[in-house]
């Protein structure tokens, strides 16, 4: 009866207002790339005869179309757009690391896998760096490969010290043909020069 006494513009107002409230409850919901949902969904809404809150006595049914302005239309494209370039980068991210992970899993693929991302710098590196820097970060300390790697530098530092200290140089030999006799290695035996 109040919207009849203040006339027909105060019930359109009124009908408009709450078109809008219901609208907007649903379009919020919605990315402006789902125009076409939100227009269902507002048609779903607004197809019976519903009550309006706050007035009793008015009743809305609408038929909406929704739509967006070129400028929203290129907003939107250009926030998809960038959505799916982020999507796709740690998509690339995920299979990135994947890989790695398979790859340092095993350390004879690690060590390729280190040597071929690091070839133009290898001529700067020594050996000693490479089994001192390189092998305790990519391979596993309890692979074959890394302990003859391990025991090669060993061998290497005995050699080293054997030339600071020359008479030692008998007592390592004689040690070392024992030790080779005693494993059946004969013939890598008669290789160890005479002390």
């Amino acid at each position: 009866m109040e919207l009849r006494q203040q006339g027909r513009s105060a019930a359109r107002a009124a009908a408009r207002l709450a078109l809008d409230a219901l609208a907007s409850g649903i379009t919020s919901q919605c990315a402006p790339a789902h125009v076409q949902t939100a227009q269902e969904e507002l048609a779903l809404a607004t197809a019976r005869w519903t009550e309006v809150e706050g007035h009793p006595q008015l009743r809305i049914k609408a038929r909406v179309a929704l739509s967006l302005g070129p400028e929203d239309r290129a907003r939107t494209q250009a926030y998809d757009d960038a959505l799916r370039a982020e999507r796709l980068r740690h998509a690339i991210d995920r299979e990135r690391l994947a890989y790695i992970q398979a790859v340092l899993g095993e350390p004879g693929m690690a060590r390729t896998w280190w040597l071929d991302r690091h070839k133009g710098e290898l001529i700067q590196l020594s050996w000693n760096e490479f089994n001192e820097k390189v092998l305790p970060a990519v391979g596993s300390a309890d692979d074959a490969q890394s302990k003859a790697m391990r025991m090669a530098h060993v061998i290497a530092g005995v050699i080293g010290r054997l030339g600071e200290e020359p008479g030692r140089e008998k007592q390592f030999t004689a040690t070392a043909r024992i030790v080779l006799e005693q494993m059946g290695w004969e013939d890598l035996a008669e290789e160890v020069p005479p002390g």
